[in-house]
């Protein structure tokens, strides 16, 4: 507690300021196989990137608001919050289908919640898959994106995980998705096209498609999944030629559908042409991030650099969503 009193000698009132700060991050992820399908009911095999998405939220300063107030308004339309002072960083490359609005959103409702004095328990498998859902409700009906759930599953939990979400409706309901969680090597290289694509401006149609009963989205959706349980055993068993059939496989579906593009199939060509044995989208579409194989991630790395490429991650298992001692 701060207090602030006048000068001596002038007036006795005074202001008492209760300053408190609260901080959450959460990680960004990549998707191996199965996605999109984890908005049709199907399963998708994810693992974090070691870039997180940080919010900071002090009382006591008054209000100061991001200035794209998007997220911040979809947070407090269902737990109001007012009179604070909000401040966001990510370390995750925007717009660029890494989950990097999810995991802000995330990050963002731990903190208005436990500034509210109602703090998100996420001590329980139980409690991590309520939170999931609550984010992903949020996101959906109060931001206004088309998303599925391996966002806001991922950001959550972190990690390498296979999660199957059978039963799950691109407009809700549906029981909570089963994880997984795996270990394993990751030979793994992210390359993002610098192309900004929300992923809803993509979904959104094919959910449209989907939800029309287009026979050809139905049954390509259902493979997808089913792409993902055997992209998850292939990537366990460390059986690099199963996988990168399994990842071609998946993004041949995902351009017929539309979900590709030029940008994305120039560094798919171009990752391969450096030593690649598949790539594919690993989120977002029409630009975006694309996911390699290779069992030499810094020598396809250089290659690229070559070329011209300059943002890499890399999929590493770190932790998800997590409070933080917010130095005051």
């Amino acid at each position: 507690m701060w207090e602030r009193r006048r000068a001596p000698g002038g007036k006795e009132n005074h202001r008492r300021w209760h300053l408190k700060a609260f901080q959450a991050s959460a990680p960004g992820r990549c998707g191996i196989a199965g996605n999109p399908s984890d908005i049709y009911g199907g399963a998708v095999l994810s693992c974090s990137v070691p870039a997180r998405a940080t919010c900071r939220i002090t009382t006591g300063l008054g209000a100061q608001l991001p200035k794209d107030r998007r997220l911040w308004d979809a947070a407090t339309a269902r737990f109001p919050l007012d009179d604070v002072s909000v401040e966001w960083s990510s370390a995750v490359p925007q717009s660029s289908g890494l989950a990097g609005s999810t995991a802000l959103l995330a990050s963002t409702l731990a903190c208005v919640l436990a500034a509210r004095g109602e703090p998100t328990d996420l001590s329980t498998p139980e409690c991590r898959l309520l939170f999931s859902e609550l984010v992903r409700d949020v996101e959906l009906k109060d931001a206004g994106i088309v998303c599925g759930y391996q966002d806001a599953y991922m950001v959550v939990h972190g990690g390498l995980q296979l999660m199957d979400f059978s039963g799950k409706h691109p407009t809700g309901g549906g029981p909570c998705g089963v994880l997984k969680s795996l270990q394993a090597e990751l030979p793994f290289l992210l390359i993002t096209t610098g192309v900004e694509r929300l992923s809803g401006s993509v979904h959104g149609p094919m959910v449209e498609r989907w939800l029309s009963g287009e026979n050809g989205v139905i049954e390509k959706m259902k493979r997808t999944g089913q792409l993902g349980f055997l992209g998850a055993a292939a990537l366990e068993h460390g059986d690099l030629h199963s996988l990168a059939e399994i990842m071609e496989e998946n993004q041949a579906i995902t351009a017929s559908l539309g979900g590709s593009g030029e940008a994305i199939d120039l560094v798919i060509h171009d990752a391969k042409a450096c030593g690649a044995v598949a790539a594919k989208l690993s989120g977002a579409g029409m630009g975006g991030t694309v996911i390699a194989l290779t069992a030499d991630p810094q020598g396809l790395e250089d290659e690229l650099r070559a070329r011209g490429y300059t943002r890499f991650l890399r999929p590493s298992i770190e932790p998800g969503l997590r409070f933080e001692e917010a130095v005051q």
